[in-house]
């Protein structure tokens, strides 16, 4: 009886894990935008489930702030404020411009080489079609790659704390004209400026890098204000 138990525990944990990773994926790649309603019956439906684990997942996803609660009941996918886009590529330009100057410091041939494969594959994946979502995970590993090599436990775990926001916004930045190119060329030239020691000049480039994608979400949000959900600050409805 008690092992039936532990299976069933396990089971249940694996479900709500699977849930929650599957409307996670959904938020941060687009597939659920913001202000869309969530509905428990039909999320448990799609995904042949019952309502607990859903329901479970959803408390966990509000807890990150992905969703929120709607007045009447149930949820919806958060909207992004322009405070957040400011705060976030603020924090960024700061914490991974210095992380890439330690990482330029620090770095062993190991993590040059590493960089420079991952950088590879990006140009091997540029060349296919519907490959945005390789993409977007490609230069995610190479922004994690890059600031693991910064050897701080610390500044790398604050950095990741961001990871989500992130790729939130990288799902729109891609979607550029050339953007792709310009990645590559971007990681190119950190590579070899890291080979040669220069740190500030490292710092600079990711600075200017991070804030140029900033600068392309606000120009996208003139021109289409809704494609996000975005309203003007915290605490507003979109």
């Amino acid at each position: 009886m008690e092992k039936v138990e532990q299976r069933s525990i396990r089971k249940g944990k694996f479900l709500r894990e699977q849930v929650y990773r599957g409307l996670k994926e959904k938020i941060l790649n687009g597939t659920l935008p913001p202000n869309k309603r969530l509905i428990e019956e039909k999320i448990a439906s799609e995904m042949k489930t019952s309502r607990t684990p859903v329901r479970e997942a959803m408390q966990k996803l509000e807890k990150e702030g992905l969703i929120r609660k709607l007045p009447r009941g149930g949820f919806t996918i958060s909207n992004i404020t322009l405070d957040d886009i400011e705060e976030v590529f603020g924090l960024r330009a700061i914490l991974e411009g210095y992380a890439a100057a330690l990482a330029t410091a620090r770095a062993t041939e190991e993590d040059i080489k590493s960089l420079e494969e991952i950088v590879a594959k990006q140009e091997e994946c540029k060349a296919k079609d519907g490959a945005e979502q390789e993409m977007i995970a490609l230069n995610t590993e190479f922004h994690d790659r890059l600031y693991r090599a910064a050897k701080s436990i610390r500044l790398y775990t604050i950095i990741n704390d961001l990871t989500d926001s992130i790729y939130r916004f990288r799902s729109i930045i891609f979607k550029y004209p050339d953007m792709i190119d310009i990645s590559i060329k971007d990681h190119k030239d950190m590579i070899e400026l890291m080979k040669d020691k220069k740190s500030s000049k490292v710092e600079t480039l990711v600075r200017r890098h991070i804030i140029r994608g900033r600068n392309l979400i606000k120009k996208r949000l003139k021109k289409n204000g809704n494609f996000l959900g975005v309203t003007k600050r915290r605490g507003d409805r979109g």
